[in-house]
């Protein structure tokens, strides 16, 4: 058997060299017909799941009259059937009477002044609204792993008395004076959340350290540290978590994007040997880059060059800016492109959006602008399904936490020659992304994101049962074909297609 198995797999390896022969990776096409080879012996990246963060919309729709609708499409089964879920544990902004931001974005924190005493206490009573969704969302089984993560300390352990950023732009807000006391504070709220029996398996109590978080703009909560910084602080917690003896992983530094500042994060936390006894997870988030594979596949080769045996997490993307409406499928289109390239490309272990619930704002156009999956008004009294949220079910519902990414033919190119005055020139896009993956239950799951136009493509698959389930503008998640495996699958023109075999 295993002689027979060596030998299916040498058939593969050939079947991708001849198919990547004829149309590989930068091949010149035009919306032609296209061969995919799938080749489940040659493995990638176990993925650890999907999910989003709760940033702000937990603390209104978990006490609104959609939280269990809410709760039902992004965390059960018969939803999205998410299982990472962020938490945000708020830096005190709504409680701060100098804050300068209010509404949705401001937090309500566990910890907080109690006018009585003159001291500042602990009340998790509190966020209770936020609290409720999470538990709302635990209820239907999916969630697996709890990030507890802060987009800045507590407001009254900063320099500026403020939880989103100093007075001056790219000047960290925490003294190295309050370090442990901020370690202190996060993890007494971890321990607490562990006792209630919530899965916390990371916390992350540094968001997008490189961006301003201060000056005269304030948008949300947020803190600037230098390198250096960043480090020292990760030592200070790990230290916490030792000495508590806690059963949770950092994760960090959540960097906001891919470039130089990312890959010295990386490499200063993963070799420092304080931080690694405890370090669960290299985290950045993939805000910028929608369109540069190049820095996506260049990423890619670091992480499996050089962190191969700890997890790398993307754990906030949406596109930036929100440049197509609720309504519009072509903004479904690119956020599943960039959670394929950073599954395939950039070998990301798990895909997280930044927001599973937001409010809309209306453009001058009249329409309803929004980033979340799941979309609201301003009040919470309404609820709607973003196109989005289908980008993300093709992955999340039908690859499971444990999914192996196996090797698939490369992305294809298309071209178009433009004529000018002085000569041709030829123009290539990245039109059609694709990957594959190996279930626990043994099913082979083939995800496709056509820009291009309408295309046939031939699957290298023929035993078996097939499903294909497809999302175009006009209908979404639509099983299209459900029978014997065959080879020819019709791609519309910017759609998402998800073929599941066994």
């Amino acid at each position: 058997m295993l002689f027979l198995k060596r030998l299916f797999c040498l058939f593969l390896s050939l079947l991708d060299i001849l198919v990547i022969y004829i149309g590989g990776d930068g091949r010149f096409m035009q919306n032609a017909d296209v061969s995919i080879s799938v080749n489940s012996c040659i493995e990638y990246q176990t993925v650890s799941g999907f999910g989003a963060s709760a940033c702000w919309w937990a603390q209104l729709t978990g006490d609104s009259p959609y939280a269990e609708e809410a709760a039902k499409a992004l965390y059960s089964e018969d939803g999205l059937g998410l299982n990472i879920y962020r938490y945000n544990i708020g830096g005190g902004s709504k409680d701060n009477p100098d804050s300068r931001i209010s509404g949705s974005r401001a937090t309500e924190s566990f910890y907080y002044y109690n006018e009585n005493t003159g001291e500042y206490e602990y009340d998790f009573t509190r966020d209770a609204a936020a609290q409720e969704m999470l538990f709302r969302c635990l209820s239907y089984g999916c969630i697996d792993t709890v990030v507890l993560f802060a987009n800045s300390p507590h407001y009254s352990m900063t320099v500026s008395g403020q939880a989103t950023g100093g007075t001056e732009p790219y000047v960290s807000n925490l003294p190295p004076e309050n370090y442990e006391a901020y370690a202190d504070y996060f993890l007494t709220i971890t321990e607490y959340f562990l006792q209630k029996g919530v899965p916390v398996k990371y916390i992350s109590p540094v968001n997008e350290p490189q961006w301003s978080w201060g000056g005269a703009w304030v948008g949300q909560e947020g803190c600037h540290y230098e390198r250096e910084e960043v480090v020292e602080l990760f030592r200070v917690f790990a230290r916490a978590i030792k000495a508590r003896n806690l059963d949770v992983k950092l994760m960090g530094p959540e960097s906001g994007e891919l470039g130089d500042d990312t890959d010295w994060y990386f490499n200063a936390l993963y070799h420092d040997p304080e931080i690694r006894e405890v370090l669960g997870s290299l985290a950045y988030h993939s805000y910028w880059r929608d369109t540069d594979l190049k820095s996506k596949k260049d990423f890619g080769e670091k992480v499996k060059e050089q962190y191969a045996d700890i997890p790398v997490d993307m754990t906030e993307w949406c596109e930036l800016p929100c440049k197509h409406d609720i309504d519009d499928f072509t903004g479904a289109v690119i956020m599943a492109r960039v959670i394929q390239q950073d599954l395939a490309r950039s070998n990301a272990n798990s895909w997280s959006a930044w927001v599973g619930v937001n409010n809309y704002s209306v453009g001058e156009d009249g329409k309803k602008y929004s980033d979340g999956l799941l979309v609201s008004n301003e009040e919470f009294s309404e609820l709607y399904t973003g196109m989005r949220y289908y980008a993300m079910a093709h992955f999340s519902k039908y690859i499971p936490a444990g999914s192996v990414r196996i090797a698939a033919t490369p992305d294809v190119l298309d071209f178009s020659v433009v004529q000018t005055e002085d000569s041709d020139v030829l123009i290539t896009t990245q039109s059609l992304n694709l990957s594959a993956y190996k279930t626990p239950e043994g099913k082979t799951v083939v995800v496709l994101v056509n820009e291009g136009g309408d295309r046939n493509i031939f699957m290298n698959i023929l035993v078996g049962k097939m499903e294909v389930v497809q999302s175009t503008q006009e209908s979404q998640l639509q099983t299209i074909y459900s029978g014997r495996a065959k080879s020819l699958v019709k791609l519309p023109s910017d759609s998402i297609t998800t073929i599941i075999y066994g």
